[in-house]
C-alpha cells in the first residue's frame, strides 16, 4: 500500500482501536455498503457508554460536495436510529497536497445543514503533506490524540501500530483504569456530611423559635452587617449553615448533592471542602458589602447558596484545567452543563424577593478562582492491587 491517504486511513483505524472504534465501512468497501453510507471512504463507530462516536473519513473535495455527503450521512444515521441518544460525529476531510489555498479553512467550518437532537458534530481537516490538522470548533472527543498521531506519522500501518499507536493504547488504558478507580474509590462523604450539618442546624432552629423568626436566626449566627462590623466576624462562616424555610433548605441541599457529589470525586474531599468554605466566605463578604452599600445594616442574611455557587464555579472551570486521568470530553461536558444552571439560577434570583444575587455571583466567581488554588485531580498513583495511594 503506497497511497499516503490509504496509509493514513489504516493508521487512523489502528490508532482509534483502543477507544473501541470498529469499521462500519472500510477502505474499498463503500461501493458495496449495506448500510447505505456511501460517499465516505472509511467510517468507524466507537459505541462507548456515555460517549458514542462516529468517525467518517473522505478525501478533501469542494466544500459543497463534502456538505452534501455530510448531510446525507446524517440523514442515513438518523434513519438507522443513531441519534436516539447523544452521539459525536467526527467528519475528517483529508488533504493530499496541492489543494487551493483556503480550502482547509472552509472545510473545517462545515456542519450539518439540519439540526438533529443528540448530534454533536465536529469537523477535522488533515493535511498529509504537512502532517498538521485543523479543528473546526472547540468540541473534544475520544480518540482526538490518536487522530493527531495518525496525521503526524507516515508510512505503513504496521510501523505505526508498533510505535506511536502502542504508546497511545497504553496511555489510554492507564487513564481509563485510573479514572474508573478515581470515580469508584472516592465517596462524597464531605458532601453528605455538609447536608447532615445543615439539616441538623435547621432542626435546632425549629426547636428554638423557628427559622422564620428573625431573632432566632440572629441568635444562631445570621449575617447582620451591623453585628459583623461590631466584631462578630464569625457570622461570615455561620451564615452558610442557616436557612429560613423548608423550601430554602430543600432547594439548597438538593443542589448541593447534585453538584457536590461530582465535584468532590473530581477534586478530592479536602480540596472540595476548601472550595466550598472559601466560596461561602466570599459570598458572605459580598452580602456584607451589599448591605453596606444599600444601607441595609440590620436585615439578617442566611443560606448556603454562595458556597454552592462556588462549587458550580469550580465545575465551570474543568475544561480549562489539566488532568492526566479525567478525560477532556468529560471535563468539557460537565463545564457546559453548568452554564444553563448558572444562568437560570441568577435569573430566578433577580426576579425573586429577598434573594441576594451578589452573594451568588461572588460565590460563583470565588469558587472558579479557588479551583485553580485547589486544582482538579491531575494524576492518581495506584498500588498493584489498585488501591489509591496519592492524588496530585
Amino acid at each position: 500500500m503506497t497511497d499516503p491517504y490509504l496509509q493514513f486511513l489504516t493508521r487512523a483505524a489502528v490508532g482509534l482501536a483502543p477507544v473501541g472504534a470498529v469499521p462500519l465501512i472500510a477502505p474499498g468497501q463503500s461501493a458495496a455498503d449495506p448500510l447505505g453510507l456511501a460517499g465516505w471512504d472509511q467510517i468507524l463507530l466507537a459505541d462507548n457508554p456515555g460517549q458514542p462516536t462516529v468517525y467518517a473519513f473522505a478525501r478533501a473535495t469542494q466544500p459543497v460536495v463534502l456538505q452534501e455527503r455530510l448531510d446525507e450521512l446524517c440523514r442515513r444515521l438518523a434513519a438507522l436510529g443513531f441519534f436516539q441518544r447523544p452521539i459525536t460525529l467526527v467528519a475528517v476531510a483529508v488533504l493530499d497536497g496541492g489543494e487551493p489555498p483556503g480550502l482547509a479553512r472552509r472545510l473545517g467550518g462545515i456542519v450539518p445543514s439540519a439540526f438533529y437532537t443528540g448530534l454533536r458534530p465536529v469537523a477535522w481537516v488533515v493535511d498529509l503533506a504537512s502532517g498538521t490538522t485543523r479543528k473546526g470548533g472547540g468540541r473534544s472527543f475520544p480518540g482526538a490524540e490518536a487522530l493527531e498521531a495518525a496525521a503526524h506519522q507516515s508510512g505503513a500501518a504496521s510501523e505505526f501500530d508498533f510505535g506511536e499507536a502502542g504508546r497511545i493504547r497504553s496511555r489510554q488504558v492507564a487513564r481509563a483504569q485510573a479514572f474508573y478507580q478515581l470515580m469508584q474509590g472516592r465517596q462524597p462523604f464531605v458532601t453528605y456530611g455538609l447536608v447532615a450539618v445543615n439539616v441538623l442546624v435547621y432542626l435546632v432552629l425549629v426547636l428554638n423559635g423557628g427559622p422564620e423568626n428573625g431573632d432566632t436566626l440572629i441568635r444562631f449566627g445570621a449575617l447582620v452587617p451591623n453585628l459583623v462590623l461590631g466584631g462578630q466576624w464569625w457570622r461570615l462562616v455561620t451564615v452558610m449553615f442557616l436557612h429560613a424555610s423548608v423550601a430554602h433548605i430543600l432547594f439548597n441541599m438538593i443542589s448541593l448533592v447534585v453538584v457536590g457529589t461530582i465535584a468532590e470525586r473530581l477534586y478530592g474531599s479536602p480540596r472540595f471542602l476548601a472550595i466550598y468554605l472559601g466560596s461561602g466566605l466570599i459570598g458572605g463578604l459580598a452580602s456584607l458589602i451589599h448591605g453596606l452599600l444599600s444601607n441595609d445594616l440590620n436585615t439578617p442574611a442566611v443560606g448556603a447558596s454562595g458556597a454552592i455557587f462556588g462549587i458550580v464555579g469550580a465545575l465551570l472551570t474543568l475544561r480549562f484545567q489539566a488532568s492526566e486521568i479525567i478525560p477532556v470530553y468529560v471535563r468539557s461536558r460537565i463545564s457546559s452543563s453548568m452554564v444553563p444552571i448558572v444562568v437560570l439560577n441568577l435569573l430566578l434570583g433577580a426576579v425573586t424577593q429577598h434573594v441576594d444575587n451578589s452573594a451568588h455571583l461572588c460565590g460563583l466567581i470565588g469558587g472558579a478562582a479557588l479551583s485553580f488554588v485547589f486544582p482538579l485531580t491531575r494524576s492518581l498513583d495506584l498500588t498493584p492491587s489498585g488501591t489509591e495511594m496519592r492524588r496530585e
